[in-house]
């Protein structure tokens, strides 16, 4: 089974504050589920998982209602609020646990991001609780930030996390020298999974499949691929690029790789399936 492990769907007329539908142009419409399927249908990608664009349980709601009514959507990662005491979270944690195809959550502050909220003590104590209650957390952070994430990965080695969009490294200039350094750091002292995604956005108009192939070697290579998860970052991937070409390119350059069956199977999917407890 093939699993995009990271998609977002929104509709402008809801109340959900999603940043990125406000401030990009190539964002400002829907994205729904009845846009999506037909383009993984067409590639060969049998489910999603809906990941956590705004911070409110408002929106986490709104995913659980799409995925209760679509079998399409294997799983949802949803949020809570991480600030809140341990007793308040853990209360939180638990009413959440009942509900089908909730599957994990995505650390994100309430409002602005501050990078010091990877480090602040009172929120390493809510990392804590999450690990404790075995929920998969997912965090963004971009490629400036790999040693602070790498650091609150070591800190808490019991959880179950998940680097988005394979640390955000900067695609476009070619050179890998310190994100690489980050990421072999992360491969060797945790046990972090790794989600390949969002390289397209960030790798410029003219990126062609040689363009990724030197960053999705280096994961594969450093992570091994049953510790990496296929995703696209869909709609966001679609400001550099269609779904079938971020597919076909990346299997491209996993088939090149030598990778066995097996293990490409897991990242196209079965390390989501462990990961998220999909199916």
């Amino acid at each position: 089974m093939k699993i995009d492990a990271h998609v977002h769907f929104w509709e402008l007329g809801d109340t959900h504050n999603i940043w990125s539908a406000k401030k990009i142009g190539g964002l400002q419409h829907d994205f729904t589920p009845e846009m999506l399927e037909p383009l993984c249908v067409a590639t060969g990608i049998d489910g999603v998982v809906i990941v956590q664009a705004a911070s409110d349980t408002k929106e986490t709601e709104y995913m659980v209602r799409l995925a209760r009514e679509s079998e399409f959507i294997m799983g949802v990662i949803g949020w809570l609020n991480l600030e809140s005491d341990r007793d308040t979270l853990r209360a939180a944690i638990e009413r959440q646990r009942g509900i089908p195809k909730l599957c994990g959550i995505r650390a994100h502050p309430p409002k602005e991001f501050d990078p010091s909220w990877f480090t602040d003590p009172a929120m390493l104590e809510s990392y804590r609780v999450i690990a404790s209650e075995n929920v998969p957390v997912d965090f963004l952070a971009n490629c400036t930030q790999l040693k602070t994430i790498g650091d609150l990965f070591v800190a808490v080695p019991e959880m179950t996390a998940i680097l988005n969009h394979g640390g955000r490294p900067f695609v476009m200039t070619g050179d890998l020298t310190q994100w690489r350094a980050d990421m072999k750091r992360i491969a060797q002292d945790t046990n972090a999974y790794v989600k390949v995604s969002g390289l397209v956005e960030r790798a410029g108009v003219e990126w062609q499949t040689d363009t990724l192939r030197p960053w999705v070697e280096a994961m594969i290579e450093d992570f091994g691929c049953e510790r990496l998860i296929f995703s696209s970052n869909w709609p966001v991937m679609t400001l550099m690029s269609t779904y079938d070409l971020w597919v076909t390119a990346l299997t491209e350059i996993v088939e090149d790789a030598g990778v066995s069956a097996a293990e490409k199977d897991m990242l196209f999917g079965g390390t989501a399936a462990k990961v998220y407890g999909l199916g």
